[in-house]
């Protein structure tokens, strides 16, 4: 049993919680298989991945002042994969086809991710940000598709190649890095292949409303990464302190913002005391129980379809 670092109260052992959460994942079509969840969460390295999406995931958003304009709240981040694959699927002989201002909001309104015109500012916001590109039709000027600039897919590759090191983390047999150096469309692929999921009608973060909580607010994404990943450091059943300023500043949130997260999560019992601003954090065994096991369905998941890309048979074994 992984406790989740040494010396971390019992409270937190990582399979406390794992009836409730095998209920709720359930055994549905389009389901990961709760056996495949755990087995990347038990793994021995897996609290090293926990710690490892903070440090990845924080510079990646932090460092992109545009894209953490629009990817930090979980639908916007589906929006952005969604993009992608719209632009990666595109049929070249279809003029209509690929990435449009009306494709993007069908596939938006189908997922019911945003209205009509919240699809539409969002592709403003990616052009001006230098992300998107206008790309008028040569055989219909009226159609107008919108290109990924190269700023937005080195962007797009800096994240691919974080995932593939935290599957390595927690699964170093996986050996993901160093399949992505001689297969460089191994991102590409799997990115597919996730949002071919997404479409099918897999939610991520269904079985996980402890998570969705703050995934589901600007800034909460990566407030709960910072919160968990500080928890599993102290090693002991101590408080963590964030700078909500300095956190704010770094992921495009207002202090008023990210306290009331905090204090909205306290409420729903996911924390087990008051916050006082950024300080006195303490998450709830269950969210962060709930935190680590939606973590490992998040890698799994792109597991599966990273070794799918590369033709490992059994992948699709991982889900109902």
């Amino acid at each position: 049993m992984n406790n989740l670092g040494t010396g971390m109260p019992v409270e937190w052992q990582i399979d406390r919680f794992d009836a409730i959460f095998a209920a709720r994942v359930g055994s549905r079509p389009g389901t990961i298989q709760w056996e495949a969840i755990k087995a990347f969460r038990d793994a021995p390295t897996f609290p090293e991945a926990i710690e490892q999406y903070d440090t990845i995931s924080g510079p990646f958003y932090g460092n992109q002042f545009i894209l953490n304009k629009v990817v930090p709240e979980a639908w916007r981040f589906q929006m952005i994969v969604f993009l992608l694959h719209l632009h990666e699927t595109r049929d070249l002989a279809d003029p209509r086809g690929g990435l449009t201002f009306a494709n993007f909001q069908r596939v938006c309104a189908q997922l019911e991710l945003a209205s009509a015109g919240r699809a539409f500012a969002f592709l403003n916001i990616m052009r001006v940000g230098g992300y998107l590109a206008r790309s008028p039709s040569a055989s219909d000027r009226r159609i107008v598709r919108l290109e990924p600039t190269p700023q937005f897919m080195a962007t797009v590759d800096q994240w691919n190649d974080g995932i593939f090191t935290l599957i390595d983390t927690a699964q170093p047999s996986a050996g993901l890095v160093a399949a992505r150096a001689h297969n460089p469309a191994l991102g590409r692929t799997m990115r597919r292949r996730s949002a071919e999921k997404l479409l099918a009608g897999w939610q991520p973060l269904a079985a996980f409303p402890e998570v969705e909580h703050f995934a589901a607010r600007d800034g909460g994404w990566m407030l709960l990464a910072r919160a968990a990943a500080l928890s599993l450091q102290r090693g002991e059943d101590e408080p963590v302190a964030i700078d909500l300023i300095a956190f704010g500043k770094e992921f495009g949130a207002s202090r008023t913002q990210l306290r009331r997260i905090l204090e909205s999560a306290h409420e729903a019992g996911l924390l087990d005391a008051p916050p006082q601003n950024g300080a006195n954090i303490r998450l709830s065994s269950q969210l962060y129980c709930a935190f680590a096991t939606w973590l490992a369905l998040y890698l799994a998941s792109y597991h599966d379809s990273a070794m799918a890309a590369l033709g490992e048979p059994g992948s699709s074994a991982l889900w109902y």
